[in-house]
């Protein structure tokens, strides 16, 4: 294996979120508050790290890359940059040490949401615009962002496929770059336009900024102890919800809407029309059941809620009005089938994601034909169009790497202190970037009080979450560095 390209690639991620912190260095310098020099601080060790990279890497072309580089590439690229985005956290003072600096640069990045940190009102707006801001960096990714930018030929697929989620991955152009493209125009448009309706509602523009962010990314950070919450009245938690339903839909889909040959088919998307199909059933029946156990005294609230609970939780974002650790039994499972659904793919959602959901469904229902016709050949389809049984396989072999995962990671978790209720959705929560789980670590608490060991297993989980799951655990295999 060449390290040649990898360190080249790892460069290049280092150099562009290090250049990232010029925008909240900005808003510091605009508003006068303490994010300066944590800042300045965090951009000079990023800055020295792209350099110690970009000189070990050379101007080695990133074409050549085989299919191990390219995913060694985005593996060590995320963990390293992950990193470097807790680093204002430290220098700020805003959490107690480096693992809690390393966890909350991960669960920002990988926009899971969970958070270390518990003195909101301590941290200057600059810090905080920076953590929402991070999420949105990492909702899109650092392979799109980069092909869209850094034009790679020829390994451009390659990367592509080791970090964009799904079993299926479509060019929506003739070349991977524009296709990266047009992915980051679609998402900085969506975000645009939900700062542009937030500001209309009476919202400040850090206000505005860090929760359009924390949106698009599906990720459920907030400036505010008490999330979205804070925000009185309504309107908030609607654009938001209106918001995460685009956001975890798939991003190919707005492709569909400017391409005037494909918009014939836009309503024949078999993944969307099972997501619409599982959010609204999610949002009946959670409005259904807070009306029923009384936890709010009027249909409307229980609309308002409901919706925006299965929204939040569908799209992986974590967003949270109560703690819903005190909800019913009922609506916590429903949570928790949410959360390992997720949302779309190629979008920023978590989860298993409905399309390999919907593919596992629909080979349930071809087998059940095939038992009662046994002559028959019975196709597993995905609208009209028969799935090759590569693309099943790959389904079936995700979801049962998911599932050991998870049952891993909640053994751990329970090894480690923690009772088997939080154990089960802690876990679910951090491999399925949702964020807040339901108990100890839940919608009103941190994970600052958590032993180091279960901080660790945390991060674990996120990175496989946010990741293609065998795409990180490729490299731990001896096969991967066999030549």
């Amino acid at each position: 294996m060449n390290f040649r390209p990898v360190l080249r690639f790892i460069s290049v991620a280092v150099g562009g979120i290090t250049a990232s912190m010029l925008l909240p260095a900005l808003w510091s310098l605009l508003t006068a508050d303490e994010g300066l020099k944590p800042l300045a601080c965090s951009f000079a060790v990023g800055a020295a790290l792209y350099a110690a990279l970009r000189r070990a890497g050379g101007n080695v072309s990133l074409g050549g890359m085989t299919v191990r580089e390219a995913i060694l590439s985005v593996v060590v690229s995320w963990i390293v940059v992950s990193v470097i985005v807790g680093l204002p956290y430290i220098f700020s003072g805003a959490v107690s040490g480096i693992l809690d600096a390393v966890f909350e640069g991960i669960s920002g990045f990988t926009t899971t949401g969970a958070s270390v940190i518990t003195r909101f009102g301590d941290i200057p707006d600059s810090i905080l615009l920076w953590r929402s801001f991070s999420q949105w960096l990492g909702g899109i990714g650092i392979v799109v962002l980069t092909l869209a930018v850094f034009p790679v030929s020829g390994a451009g697929m390659r990367l592509y496929k080791a970090e964009v989620s799904g079993p299926l991955h479509e060019r929506l152009t003739p070349r991977i770059q524009q296709t990266a493209a047009f992915l980051c125009k679609t998402y900085l448009a969506l975000t645009c336009a939900e700062f542009l309706a937030l500001s209309a509602g009476g919202l400040g523009m850090f206000d505005s900024l860090t929760l359009s962010f924390a949106t698009l990314a599906t990720g459920g950070f907030s400036p505010y102890r008490d999330n979205v919450g804070h925000f009185a009245g309504s309107y908030v938690k609607w654009v938001t919800a209106f918001f995460l339903l685009l956001s975890a839909s798939n991003l190919t889909f707005f492709h569909s809407i400017v391409d005037k040959k494909s918009r014939p088919a836009l309503g024949e998307n078999p993944e969307l029309k099972f997501y619409a199909a599982v959010f609204a059933a999610a949002g009946v029946i959670s409005s259904l059941l807070l009306y029923k156990y009384g936890v709010f005294s009027t249909v409307r609230e229980s609309v308002s809620e409901g919706v925006f609970h299965a929204i939040s939780m569908l799209s992986t974002c974590g967003f949270f009005t109560a703690n819903h650790g005190d909800w019913p039994a009922p609506i916590r499972l429903l949570t928790l089938a949410l959360m390992f659904c997720g949302g779309c793919s190629i979008s920023t959602a978590g989860g298993i994601t409905c399309v390999r959901v919907l593919v596992l469904v629909r080979y349930i229902e071809a087998e059940f034909t095939r038992k009662l016709h046994p002559r028959a050949i019975v196709p597993t389809r995905l609208g009209d169009s028969p799935l090759d049984t590569a693309v099943i396989s790959s389904c079936f072999a995700y979801f049962t790497a998911y599932i050991a995962i998870f049952s891993v990671g909640f053994s751990l978790l329970c090894l480690f202190g923690l009772d088997l209720t939080e154990a089960i959705w802690s876990a679910a929560a951090a491999l399925g970037n949702v964020g807040p789980s339901l108990g100890l670590s839940g919608s009103d608490t941190s994970y600052a009080s958590l032993p180091d060991a279960v901080k660790i297993v945390y991060i674990i989980l996120m990175l496989c979450g946010r990741l293609e799951i065998f795409t990180l655990l490729s490299i731990f295999t001896p096969r991967f560095w066999k030549q």
